[in-house]
């Protein structure tokens, strides 16, 4: 891997708050496995642990700081990595995971592939390769998501784990790359894997390729659960048809932060982007959940 090739076919961006050694393990397996033409990308989204001070004038990693302190969140720190990126293929990836010799140009291949809109590999916890999930999908009407098994035939995907997500550069532009609406953290690569298949892009799998992912019991840092909701509630609205809408209100609306995650919705630009979205797909949800199964 060089970071000084004037031409990048790969640009690896990882948004990073408060890993700990985490980032290290990441970065150096990379270090490893990266082809030459390839850039890595670190996003600190106001750490405050240090993680990434060993990155701080190194040749092979560019690293963004936040400004004046600001969090980004999840959607809007992998917004400004794909922004600082020079190659043809941008790939998302978590601050937490072992990678193996190989493991990024059967990814590169697929993105590259016009029908598609993005492609991920298989997701094994760390530590336990037995224990592996190949993509996504809602499960119920409260938007839980479950992982798949090895897929049998086409190697598609109602939802891509946003763990490890690699797309053209060229059509995350053109997409408007993750929904910057999206505040802090949660459904970031839900609402883009629906936005995508709807738009009439395949969500790729390719189970040849496997990232070893660490699932941790609590996170490094804070989790706003209004946010959460918000963000839930966000890509229903934008992508949902009134009467599956109204399903997902109707089991929500009981929890204790609806009401304050329903009023940031409705002071945002949910609805102008529901509208705007609208007028860009080619597929509905109706045939979404034709498709991969609907929720109740």
């Amino acid at each position: 891997m060089s970071s000084c090739s004037s031409s990048v076919d790969l640009s690896v961006v990882i948004p990073v708050l408060n890993e700990g050694d985490n980032l290290r393990r990441t970065i150096t397996g990379l270090d490893r496995s990266l082809p030459t033409a390839s850039e890595i990308i670190v996003v600190n989204d106001g750490s405050t642990d240090g993680c990434c001070d060993f990155l701080r004038g190194s040749q092979a990693v560019r690293l963004l700081d936040p400004e004046a302190g600001a969090r980004l969140g999840a959607a809007g720190a992998r917004n400004k990595g794909a922004a600082a990126a020079r190659g043809e293929v941008v790939l998302f990836l978590d601050a937490h995971v072992d990678v193996a010799p190989g493991w990024a140009e059967p990814l590169v291949a697929a993105a590259r592939d016009p029908k598609v809109g993005a492609a991920a590999p298989g997701i094994s916890v760390m530590g336990r390769d037995d224990c592996c999930g190949y993509g996504l999908r809602f499960c119920d009407v409260s938007l839980g998501v479950e992982w798949l098994p090895p897929p049998q035939a086409e190697p598609d995907a109602p939802l891509l784990p946003g763990a490890c997500w690699a797309m053209r550069r060229s059509l995350f532009e053109e997409e408007g790359g993750f929904d910057a609406g999206l505040v802090r953290w949660g459904s970031e690569d839900a609402e883009l894997s629906v936005r995508l298949w709807t738009a009439g892009y395949a969500l790729r799998l390719v189970p040849e390729v496997t990232v070893a992912h660490l699932f941790r019991e609590s996170h490094p840092y804070a989790i706003d659960w209004t946010c959460v909701l918000h963000n839930m509630l966000r890509m229903a609205v934008v992508h949902f048809s009134d009467e599956r809408l109204a399903r997902v209100v109707e089991r929500f609306k009981h929890y204790r932060d609806f009401t304050a995650a329903w009023v940031m919705l409705l002071e945002t630009d949910t609805l102008s982007r529901r509208s705007d979205v609208r007028l860009r797909r080619t597929r509905d949800d109706q045939a979404y959940f034709a498709q991969f199964g609907d929720i109740r």
